[in-house]
């Protein structure tokens, strides 16, 4: 199923060997010790992004709140843009006796968990800003750490089933932000800082317990860098519809986690401690639903040797709820329609990151190809709030159009469908 679709550019034809196609089946311990990596490392992003940051964002200017969270969001997103390639390219890179990907997992922990704390204290938005864009740094360095993981070294036949893992890890980690975020509105320091030192905890488990990869690559200037961020899409043609296709659904998905704890106070009428509790109960009974899909569509995919069918089912699936969700009108139709997006996105999680490992171009630069893939998770950070902002403005002037929001974000997880129906090299 692997595939390179094209011809190397004179930026990818750089000297190695020392990394190819993995062979060698993970066991039981890695996968375990892999998904609590992810969990841990998705508790850091999705709590912030779905509880935290909109909770402390609104205790200061509630009556600007949805323009504030754009902003910072849209801010913190732009920093992750240039942060997230420099550390993935240079990860690829370092040399040192923790070898290359450790460095960059333990020094982002540190580096995010100072972010953390200013945010948790900041008086005012400004201070908010600059503690989000030390978050986003420094979670870029951790991501540059992680991301590479199942290219480099889990073989090709167990890809679906780790990012099943993965996928699972991914979900858990969003509905026990809304749990732990619910709990912890009485102390901002543990709110912002209980995920960092469950990140903390599995990163320094991860560096004692499991090897790192070590290649020789060539040095490279900070402008070379940023070139092996871009590539041609028409060299590598299905590398680059998964790539547009990741971006659009993430878009879709960014308009909920973004604005759904608003949108329960503006629409339904919830506190947000009310709000968090409701999104806590959501989201536990849809673990079940999300980890059913991932489980069941990873494994299968694998089984099967067939990707694009999943991916394709799971844009549907969550078109089908980001629809629901815009004519909601109480609690009992936004709990069906989360749990078609929360299907969906259980399901895309888990079979996505096992195409984009097989649509890697050049194994031996995981840490760059892997990096630009996950810039289209990134990039939705930017677009989505400002975009989102827009949409909540559509002949509404207190910004609660939330149907043209979610309308639009039906539409978009469509687009994915497509892109995905137009790669050709798996099946």
């Amino acid at each position: 199923m692997t595939a390179n679709d094209g011809t190397a550019t004179p930026l990818d034809a750089e000297p190695a060997a020392a990394l190819g196609e993995p062979v060698q089946r993970v066991g039981k311990g890695f996968l375990a010790l892999f998904g609590f990596l992810n969990f841990a490392l998705y508790l850091t992003v999705m709590m912030p992004a779905l509880f935290s940051l909109p909770y402390k964002i609104q205790l200061l200017d509630p009556a600007s709140k949805a323009v504030n969270l754009g902003m910072v969001a849209a801010v913190g997103a732009v920093v992750s843009l240039i942060a997230g390639p420099l550390a993935g390219v240079l990860s690829d890179r370092t040399h040192s006796r923790w070898g290359r990907r450790r460095p960059w997992m333990i020094g982002g922990v540190v580096v995010a968990a100072a972010g953390a704390m200013i945010v948790a204290i900041a008086p005012s938005l400004p201070i908010v800003l600059i503690g989000w864009v030390i978050v986003c740094i420094g979670g870029s360095g951790v991501s540059a750490g992680v991301t590479p993981i199942v290219a480099e070294k889990v073989p090709e036949s167990q890809r679906g089933s780790v990012g099943a893992i993965a996928g699972v890890a991914t979900q858990l980690a969003g509905v026990l932000g809304y749990t732990i975020g619910g709990l912890l509105t009485f102390n901002a320091l543990l709110l912002f800082g209980v995920p960092y030192l469950v990140l903390g905890i599995v990163v320094l488990l991860w560096a004692c317990l499991i090897p790192d990869s070590s290649v020789e690559l060539p040095t490279t200037t900070v402008a070379q860098t940023f070139r092996l961020m871009v590539f041609n899409p028409r060299m590598h043609r299905d590398f680059g519809f998964l790539w547009l296709g990741k971006l659009l659904m993430q878009i879709a998905l960014a308009f909920l986690t973004t604005y759904q704890l608003y949108y329960l106070g503006d629409r339904l009428g919830f506190t947000p401690e009310e709000a968090g509790q409701k999104l806590a109960l959501v989201g536990g009974i849809g673990i079940l639903v999300t980890m059913t899909f991932a489980v069941v569509s990873g494994t299968l995919s694998d089984k099967l040797r067939r990707r694009r069918v999943f991916v394709i089912t799971a844009a549907v699936l969550a078109a089908v709820g980001l629809a629901l969700m815009a004519f909601a009108s109480g609690f009992g139709p936004f709990f069906g329609a989360v749990m078609f997006i929360l299907g969906g996105a259980g399901m895309f999680g888990a079979v996505d990151v096992a195409m984009a490992s097989d649509l890697v171009p050049d194994r031996e630069q995981a840490g760059r190809w892997m990096t630009i893939y996950n810039l289209a998770a990134t990039l939705p950070t930017a677009i989505a709030p400002v975009f989102g902002a827009f949409l909540l403005t559509l002949g509404s002037p207190d910004g609660t159009n939330y149907t043209a929001l979610f309308i639009s974000g039906a539409v978009i997880a469509v687009g994915t469908a497509f892109t995905t129906l137009a790669i050709k090299g798996v099946r």
